[in-house]
């Protein structure tokens, strides 16, 4: 056994789809709740495999200094924003440990599990059913979820009480708040004549 490169975790911040199953990292892979994520080298295998070799004759541990290989993480929440990854989906904290590169603007590491998860007002269903469907898909990972915004993050569920009230009662305004915003647009179909078009 190999003793990590890093102990204590570091934390990092990322971007995630969201459905009712869970997180999914925004090239697709699927993050488990309750599982850690392992990075595994995906470009070595595909090289392999144009080159006419057996997949994974190149393989290697994830991730590699000199490879793209590893489980990706911005060092600040500010560079997801100024990258536009915040807009892709909802974003949160990130403990990332083992080996370790280190970039510039983030790291590339060989585990990672989510921390705490923000949902921007923008990344919700429009109604009550699959608002439901999809928070149960997230408390399953066991972390502290916020509603967030420009201007606050408000606790919805956390680790150590469950869901709360204020964060339930911010996600009901931004439920009304959407419905007055699409009652408010105009019907494109309204203002026709009814003598038909020509």
């Amino acid at each position: 056994m190999s003793i990590p490169d890093y102990i204590s975790p570091i934390v990092g911040y990322r971007t995630w789809l969201w459905d009712n199953v869970g997180l999914r990292s925004l090239c697709g892979e699927r993050w488990h709740p309750g599982r850690v994520l392992a990075a595994r080298c995906r470009a070595a295998a595909v090289v392999g495999t144009i080159a006419g070799r057996a997949e994974g004759d190149d393989a290697h541990d994830a991730p590699q200094a000199n490879c793209t290989c590893g489980v990706y993480a911005s060092k600040s929440f500010e560079h997801l924003h100024t990258t536009k990854y915040a807009r892709c989906g909802l974003y949160g904290e990130v403990n990332l440990w083992g080996t370790v590169v280190e970039h510039e603007h983030g790291w590339r590491t060989q585990f990672a599990y989510p921390k705490s998860l923000y949902l921007p007002p923008d990344t919700l269903p429009h109604s009550s059913a699959p608002i439901q469907n999809r928070l149960r898909g997230l408390i399953a990972y066991g972390v502290n979820i916020f509603v967030g915004d420009d201007i606050r993050n408000v606790p919805l569920w956390t680790k150590d009480s469950g869901l709360n009230s204020a964060g339930l009662d911010h996600l009901i305004e931004i439920g009304k708040e959407v419905l007055r915003s699409l009652s408010a647009t105009p019907n494109p179909k309204e203002g026709r004549s009814s003598g038909g078009e020509l």
